[in-house]
């Protein structure tokens, strides 16, 4: 999310007062036409594959002598515009693999299907498609991260490293949710994830992103009508999945045990805290690492880019 916050609120608050009567304001459609601008440049491939139970939209690159890093988004975005501070760096070194997840941007299925297993499963058989699922590294943020668990989970035998950042994998709980929404005065974590109004927006906000810009409520309604409202009804079936399965995603090893694993977190994170890091580590200390970085909050794709960035190639190249 806090790409979208950032873009928007810099550079685009000036020309949303002459879109303010269309359908799709011109502030999102200007910051959409960049990211998709900024991907082609670095990934030519983009392509919708067919699975079992879903279609997968896909960005990609199959560069010779080239490994391949699944990258998996957040709850937020879609993948390109979740990844757009990695996505030049990172290119240089692997071949990308940018899905949308089930639900989000341009994949979908007609099964209704709110588990993280099935994302999983989906992602694996379109890689399968692309013949490219063997030896690849995969890395995943926030809810894309619990996604990329699980998938070493399943396909532990195909995958070589993983990247988690700031994720809700093992050790969050409905109780730590239930305390992260009481401390932002919200009613449950579901408005913080998906806003509704000024109030858990600005939880949203708080919760989220290390340097929140001020704005306007006109446009802080427009915000939440444009990217929330539409799929509200979908992220909170996710969201709720989670919680009333809690106990499956803390039984699970994700295979960490045997899999090197990056810890990548913000050490304010509102969202997902540190302490599932910390425990993360503790849990698996011969394989995991865990880097912190001190002012971030649930952003650190965005707000500590180049450190991140440089600490997952260091970590993938060992």
């Amino acid at each position: 999310m806090s790409l979208v916050v950032r873009f928007l609120f810099i550079f685009l608050i000036p020309v949303f007062s002459l879109s303010a009567q269309t359908k799709t304001p011109l502030v999102f459609k200007i910051q959409e036409k960049k990211v998709v601008k900024h991907i082609h440049k670095f990934l030519k491939g983009d392509t919708l594959l067919q699975t079992s139970k879903a279609i997968i939209h896909l960005h990609y690159s199959t560069k010779p002598n080239k490994p391949y890093l699944l990258m998996i988004h957040g709850m937020g975005v879609n993948g390109r515009t979740n990844w757009y501070k990695q996505i030049k760096a990172l290119s240089k070194h692997y071949n990308l693999l940018i899905p949308d997840l089930i639900y989000f941007g341009e994949s979908t299925s007609k099964e209704e299907n709110y588990s993280v297993e099935f994302q999983a499963e989906q992602l694996h058989e379109a890689l399968v498609k692309m013949n490219v699922n063997n030896n690849i590294h995969v890395m995943g943020f926030s809810y894309g991260g619990l996604t990329a668990s699980v998938y070493n989970q399943l396909y532990s035998e195909e995958v070589d490293k993983l990247v988690i950042i700031d994720a809700p994998v093992k050790f969050y709980s409905a109780a730590m949710s239930d305390s992260l929404a009481k401390v932002n005065n919200v009613k449950n974590i579901a408005s913080m994830l998906v806003p509704e109004n000024k109030i858990e927006f600005k939880a949203m906000m708080k919760a989220a992103v290390k340097r929140p810009f001020p704005t306007t409520n006109r446009f802080k309604r427009k915000f939440i009508a444009h990217v929330f409202t539409p799929d509200r009804e979908v992220r909170i079936k996710q969201i709720n999945y989670l919680m009333q399965h809690q106990a499956t995603y803390k039984n699970y090893t994700y295979h960490f045990e045997d899999t090197k694993v990056l810890l990548l977190w913000g050490a304010k994170d509102g969202i997902v805290p540190l302490q599932v890091g910390k425990e993360l580590n503790k849990h698996f200390a011969s394989t995991t690492q865990l880097r912190v970085f001190k002012t971030a909050k649930h952003d650190a794709t965005f707000s500590y880019s180049r450190k991140l960035n440089k600490e997952v190639i260091n970590f993938l190249k060992k």
